[in-house]
């Protein structure tokens, strides 16, 4: 099929509206202190998985990563 082969294609259209995501997070994480830190890390959770599905494995395990961090905290 023509476009299972093409999922990588949209990523880069939407991915500016999950980075506008983790960094709204972040700038939450910032104001409410050590006690929000889900909500960056799902915001990372969930970008890295778009990335996993554009192919970006280096992109999606940096974020995973930070996500992991994040709540091992």
């Amino acid at each position: 099929m023509y476009w299972e082969s093409r999922t990588h294609l949209f990523v880069d259209p939407v991915r500016p509206l999950f980075d506008e995501g983790v960094a709204l997070t972040r700038r939450l994480a910032e104001v409410d202190g050590a006690q929000v830190r889900i909500p960056p890390a799902r915001a990372l959770t969930d970008r890295s998985t778009l990335l996993i599905a554009g192919k970006r494995y280096g992109e999606a395990l940096a974020d995973f990563r930070e996500a992991v961090d994040l709540l091992d905290r």
